[in-house]
């Protein structure tokens, strides 16, 4: 596991502050569902009421079951049903994608930065389940660690706007956390796990977001870390990608075939975006 590049710490950077941590900025439906996946066993019927409590959710869920990609044969009308006919699962990735697509439809973010920024997250979810496919817990789990893999960058995008974007310019498609810890005292990996954390997030999720720049041999790390790690440089730079197609460890999937798999999801899921 390598640490972010060195960088002389910014007097003027705001302080880091595990104490008042800032809140989710999805809804909190989204933070529930996450921590179910926790419980021992979850049932349809779980999953729906949560959803359900949500009413905006609710209304873009069902949208998007609807939608002619789909090609339902007839109308789902209700949560309970979308879930009967989709999957547990399914419905329930498409529902913690529509929460972290929130922040990045705000006016005051930049639209372009915005969507460059939400394919690479739903690509990284993606093909982090499509690595792990064989254990379907596992492969639900990085799947959402996949998603909120750079929630520390939303955040920051969040706190600083337009310098944020500047940063991301200037940094040029290469890692920015010694830019980010500069400027803003913290960098992006430490940051989201730090908030994922406080949220009361599984370790799991927290940890991945910590090491998702971790360097091969990835041996130290969990399969689940392992997923979320390669898929970041396949969704990354063509650079990146050669890398992780080079490097990636034999306990996962073979990375050609996980992004086969995962383009139509990948193009479903960056449509929500739009909304």
């Amino acid at each position: 596991m390598t640490a972010p590049p060195t960088a002389k710490p910014n007097p003027s950077a705001p302080a880091r502050s595990k104490r008042s941590p800032l809140p989710p900025p999805f809804p909190a439906v989204a933070v529930q569902l996450i921590q179910q996946m926790q419980t021992p066993v979850v049932t349809a019927g779980d999953v729906a009421r949560l959803i359900e409590l949500d009413p905006s959710l609710t209304a873009s869920l069902l949208r998007l079951v609807n939608s002619p990609f789909f090609g339902m044969r007839r109308e789902i009308g209700n949560v309970s049903e979308a879930v009967m006919v989709m999957g547990m699962g399914a419905v329930r990735r498409m529902v913690l994608s529509l929460a972290v697509a929130t922040p990045m439809r705000r006016s005051d973010v930049d639209a372009a930065f915005a969507r460059d920024r939400w394919q690479h997250y739903v690509s990284c979810a993606a093909m982090a389940r499509r690595l792990i496919d064989d254990d379907p817990a596992a492969a639900d789990l990085a799947f959402t660690a996949g998603l909120l893999h750079d929630i520390g960058q939303v955040q920051l995008l969040q706190l600083h706007g337009a310098a944020y974007v500047e940063l991301q310019t200037q940094a040029g498609g290469a890692d920015p956390r010694a830019l980010e810890a500069e400027r803003f005292g913290q960098a992006h990996d430490s940051l989201g796990a730090d908030l994922l954390e406080a949220w009361g997030l599984p370790q799991a999720i927290a940890d991945a977001a910590r090491f998702h720049h971790a360097a091969p041999p990835l041996a130290a790390l969990t399969r689940v870390q392992q997923a979320v790690c390669v898929a970041n440089r396949l969704a990354g730079t063509p650079e990146q990608a050669a890398q992780a197609l080079l490097s990636c460890p034999d306990t996962l999937a073979a990375p050609k075939d996980a992004v086969a798999q995962a383009r139509a999801e990948i193009e479903t899921l960056s449509s929500l975006l739009n909304g």
